[in-house]
């Protein structure tokens, strides 16, 4: 090729020679062939040089394709207008029951209770989405008499959009949790126990609407508030809808405001607290009602099968959390009110407005020293025996109560035979956490119930409910 390139070159300056043109390239009048050459070759060094700079600078440049612990897999555009994020988390959960006597003849069982694959990203800079599928267990129990877990199916936990264009005013759309129970918004994989506590019995999980929220005052105000399809209480499969046919559900509406007062002070041991105020209001009808569950996640009350939602449902919670250091405290209580109604005998129609009540306390302290937070805990060195290091120890307790209204048992809503009244609970429990991908987790809890003998004699309480409960967490 360069041969090629060299007699082309002496063509053409013979070729203005003969024609008597006037040389546009004085320099290169009297060069000799081998000058030529070498003119060429520093040419094409120069080239070479330049491809190589261009490569340094391509090579040096952000990656906008990452797999790591904290973000997982994701695809991003130079500009960050467009992202897409892959992840999700695992949940193997071994259940075992005091067997004492005590368990009511629910099983032990090892299942896997959440399996979750987590699709999420950015499209044109302003909107962000969310898709969660469930693969796991999404209950354990179907009913009181039940003594094995129910089986598993796929359902969609999370589908979401989200317009964040003003950080003080943005805008959710799909299926989603509810801004309004604190133990319920955090995220599961972060949850002090491997199951949420007795007010999440009060309390709706997820639903289908719209949301307006955001944050203030350099993130010391948080508010959110949104118009819902309507859930009852615990409810999370169906936004809404139960699975029964004949459900008249009008919307509901959910606000809460959360604070951090101190955020930005210089006291430092206070920076951590939070506190909040959290209400809905709504229309329920037909058999869109509740049953609620222990800890153990056995259910332990049901309402009559004449029993129907008739008309308004009122939540409120207030709610806080402190936390400084390695010490975490999440505290809450949830008031549920909501007119129900069952035929009697002729045409007698029978109604009430029963208010349910359940509040929990749990605390934390990172035995290892790191901090504690609401989004849980991140070693601050991975688990590698051949450094000496085991990651983060947290250890964690839990006190909570249920109390149903007394009316519904007088006005034959539910039947004190089969059905508890009042139950308290308490736990503790200890985290491991290997690293930021990995957790396995110990609990025992022990849970006192009033009424709701389902073995025993009319007028018994239900048997103590001794649980032991290991967890297994992949994150990525």
């Amino acid at each position: 090729m360069r041969s090629f390139q060299v007699i082309i070159v002496v063509l053409l300056l013979m070729m203005v020679t003969v024609s008597g043109m006037v040389n546009p390239y004085p320099a290169f009048a009297d060069d000799s062939t081998a000058d030529i050459e070498k003119r060429l070759n520093d040419l094409e060094a120069q080239v070479a040089d330049l491809k190589q700079e261009l490569w340094k600078k391509k090579k040096a440049s952000p990656t906008n394709i990452t797999a790591n612990g904290k973000d997982g897999f994701s695809i991003r555009s130079e500009d960050g207008n467009y992202s897409l994020k892959i992840g999700g988390y695992a949940q193997a959960v071994a259940r075992e029951f005091a067997t004492n006597g005590n368990n009511q003849g629910y099983g032990s069982s090892i299942i896997p209770r959440r399996v979750r694959l987590m699709i999420q990203g950015t499209v044109a800079r302003d909107f962000d989405f969310f898709i969660q599928p469930e693969f796991g267990y999404t209950n354990t129990y179907s009913s009181i008499t039940a003594t094995a877990p129910t089986a598993y199916a796929v359902g969609l936990q999370d589908a979401w959009a989200y317009w964040k264009y003003f950080p003080w005013a943005t805008v959710k759309a799909g299926k989603f949790k509810t801004p309004f129970d604190l133990e319920n918004l955090q995220d599961t994989r972060y949850t002090a126990f491997t199951e949420i506590g007795l007010t999440g019995n009060l309390s709706p999980q997820r639903d289908i609407g719209v949301q307006l929220s955001g944050s203030l005052f350099d993130d010391t105000v948080n508010y959110a508030g949104g118009l819902f399809d309507g859930a009852a209480d615990r409810e999370n499969s169906y936004g809404g809808f139960a699975a029964a046919p004949g459900d008249t559900n009008e919307k509901a509406g959910v606000g809460r405001i959360f604070l951090k007062p101190f955020k930005d002070t210089n006291i430092e041991p206070l920076k951590g607290l939070g506190v909040g105020y959290a209400v809905s209001y709504g229309k329920v009808k037909g058999t869109d009602i509740p049953s609620y569950f222990s800890t153990g996640q056995a259910p332990v009350f049901t309402y009559n099968s004449t029993v129907s939602a008739a008309g308004p449902q009122i939540r409120t919670s207030p709610q806080a959390y402190y936390y400084y250091k390695s010490l975490g405290i999440l505290a809450e209580k949830v008031n549920s009110q909501e007119e129900l109604e069952y035929k009697g005998s002729g045409t007698q129609i029978y109604r009430d407005k029963p208010t349910n009540r359940a509040w929990e306390v749990t605390g934390s302290y990172v035995l290892t020293g790191e901090n504690a937070s609401y989004n849980g805990v991140t070693p601050d060195h991975d688990f590698d025996l051949s450094s000496g290091h085991w990651g983060a120890f947290e250890l964690v307790g839990r006190y909570g109560e249920l109390k149903l209204d007394s009316s519904i048992f007088s006005e034959s809503f539910a039947n004190l035979n089969t059905s508890i009244s009042k139950e308290n609970t308490w736990g503790t429990g200890i985290n491991w956490y290997l690293n930021r991908n990995v957790k396995l987790a110990a609990d025992f809890e022990q849970t006192k119930f009033r009424r709701g003998a389902v073995d025993g004699p009319s007028g018994d309480d239900r048997k103590t409910e001794n649980v032991f409960t290991g967890l297994a967490q992949l994150n990525f």
